[in-house]
């Protein structure tokens, strides 16, 4: 069983860990270019508001997908 904590502690340190560590492989990899596209769009000025997004929306969705997970098993 999958721990949430951990989920959202691995989005935290880099969006789309803590998708890879559920093994959402399709989702997290998306992520981690998204917020890799976010980061090359701040010279831009888009990346600035594009990262949080993508930030925190990583911590959230991994949260929601652990605790679904345990609610299936």
């Amino acid at each position: 069983m999958k721990k949430p904590w951990l989920a959202v502690l691995l989005s935290f340190v880099y969006p789309g860990l803590g998708h890879l560590y559920l093994g959402y492989v399709k989702k997290g990899i998306i992520l981690i270019l998204a917020e890799i596209v976010s980061i090359l769009l701040m010279s831009v000025v888009v990346g600035i508001f594009l990262f949080p997004i993508v930030w925190i929306y990583g911590m959230i969705d991994a949260y929601h997908s652990a605790t679904r997970n345990q609610k299936i098993s």
